[in-house]
């Protein structure tokens, strides 16, 4: 069985939640845990959602490059010295990829509609 883009996102996203719940009941720091959603989202988009996300539209590449942008500001804010307002950008940008991953299952779905 092959995995969709939304089962990768769905996935994604309740390993965000999970991330959220085990840091409000273990008391982590928020820095803490948006370095913990970075790390996780890093690997999600990089191992398996950017791969599932076609390239048949010009609209499908846009997107696929604005989410591969984002994943690469991640990593260079969790691989280097992290400025005060670092958790704040990770927050920002994890939000936007949603954001754009939503778009791109949305291209997918009215791509499936159509055949």
């Amino acid at each position: 069985m092959t995995t969709t883009l939304e089962q990768e996102i769905e996935r994604w996203e309740a390993g965000l939640e999970r991330i959220a719940e085990t840091s409000a009941s273990d008391n982590r720091f928020l820095e803490e845990r948006r370095f913990a959603e970075a790390q996780h989202t890093i690997t999600a988009f990089r191992g398996h959602i950017l791969p599932l996300i076609g390239h048949r539209q010009p609209h499908d590449a846009i997107v696929s490059h604005e989410i591969e942008h984002l994943v690469d500001h991640l990593e260079d804010l969790y691989r280097t010295v992290h400025p005060p307002t670092s958790h704040q950008e990770i927050a920002e940008t994890t939000a936007a990829l949603r954001a754009l991953s939503r778009i791109a299952l949305g291209f997918e779905r009215s791509l499936e509609d159509t055949r």
